[in-house]
């Protein structure tokens, strides 16, 4: 501890991030602790997996792959984030991040719901429940890191409780540990088969409780870290193609459910090729950078982003006719005149814009055609001269 103030007092301020060896990762998480910092620690290493199981938020084998994966971090998108409609919470910070790993306990024994959440509490925030229906509802709502899910419950029973949570996209992939008395093979497979992650059986000590539950946190912590890498582009911390298409069909359904409009922007990088043969492709990288940023600063929260390809990014915009879809299309390439001014680099793009109505959406390849004419939309901008934009006529 006495290493890490003395780091932290040849730095002052906040830092946005830890970035140490393998070795040193001990003393990164008394310095962010100390620091009462929020930034990612960032481990070079030749073993990831390792280092974050000891800690790290994220790891690379080279300088090279941990400086972007700290600026990808540092760069995490607001529209990265699905949105939600949770209510506020005891357990979040004013700035929506939780403190500490939030750990429901559903258990219908008054006492043991007692004992079990004093016993967690000094290490992680809870939430305690009687019953299988509150516990879903409130799951749903809160979103908890790990839920203990007593099986003999009142009504309805620890398996039709994991059954309902797992149909539930908010709480599909919340691990849950079983406690139960009854701890036979039967039972205990009958409970992993349905998703559960853990079985405790009844009784059982507090360090054996505390180290399962912190390893099954830890499990999922790093599922969650090689999930969020797979969705994310390691250039601009935008969600990569595979994510876009996941968000495109949900943006879909969920406007034909609720009858509202859609739209989409494919912007393209104008003279990427020029910029990369005449200043070489870390400008190219720069100026990717640059558009990435614009494209982020443009969006509500509501919105999303990704990088397409190479050169090209993708924008949803939920509840938005085509008149609002063109606005912001012309925002975002005004924006781009400035960014270029302050990059030193010729950023320019061309957007292509199309919009659909819910009644537009009822069919199979609605993702599909909207896609397909904001990307039509995309190349009539750049045959009529690049850096403009143009929306996609209306089939009839």
């Amino acid at each position: 501890m006495a290493l890490a103030r003395a780091g932290l007092a040849e730095r002052p301020g906040t830092p946005n991030a830890f970035v140490c060896g393998a070795d040193d990762l001990p003393r990164a998480i008394a310095m962010r602790e100390l620091a009462q910092a929020i930034g990612p620690i960032v481990a070079l290493t030749d073993d990831p997996a390792a280092a974050i199981e000891g800690g790290a938020d994220d790891a690379g084998g080279t300088p090279e792959e941990v400086a972007r994966r700290v600026a990808a971090r540092l760069k995490m998108p607001r529209a990265a984030r699905k949105e939600t409609e949770e209510p506020a919470s005891e357990t979040m910070q004013a700035t929506g991040k939780r403190t500490k790993p939030l750990v429901m306990v559903v258990e219908d024994d008054e006492d043991a719901r007692t004992v079990l959440a004093e016993l967690l509490r000094p290490h992680y925030q809870v939430e305690a429940v009687g019953d299988g229906e509150t516990a879903l509802q409130r799951a749903a709502q809160v979103k908890p890191d790990l839920i203990l899910l007593d099986l003999f419950l009142p009504g309805m029973d620890g398996f039709s409780a994991l059954s309902g949570m797992r149909r539930n996209p908010r709480t599909a992939d919340t691990p849950v540990i079983f406690l139960s008395a009854q701890g036979d093979a039967e039972t205990k497979s009958q409970g992993l088969s349905l998703g559960a992650a853990d079985y405790l059986a009844k009784p059982f000590s507090e360090q054996e409780l505390m180290a399962r539950v912190d390893r099954t946190l830890k499990l999922a912590a790093q599922k969650e870290h090689y999930r969020a890498l797979a969705q994310t582009d390691g250039l601009t911390g935008l969600p990569n193609f595979r994510s876009f298409h996941a968000r495109l069909e949900e943006e879909v359904a969920r406007a034909h459910r609720y009858g509202h409009p859609l739209a989409c922007a494919m912007v393209d990088l104008d003279g990427l090729k020029q910029i990369n043969d005449k200043l070489g492709h870390a400008a190219g990288n720069r100026a990717i950078l640059a558009l990435a940023d614009a494209v982020r600063e443009e969006l509500r929260d509501t919105d999303f982003a990704a990088r397409y390809g190479g050169d090209e990014f993708v924008v949803l915009l939920p509840q938005t006719n085509e008149q609002q879809a063109m606005l912001f299309a012309e925002r975002l390439r005004r924006r781009l005149l400035e960014v270029s001014e302050d990059a030193g680099l010729p950023v320019r793009g061309s957007i292509g814009v199309a919009a659909v109505s819910a009644d537009e959406l009822d069919t199979p390849e609605a993702a599909e055609d909207l896609l397909r004419r904001a990307d039509e939309a995309l190349y009539a901008a750049k045959r009529s001269g690049r850096d403009r934009v143009e929306v996609a006529h209306v089939p009839h």
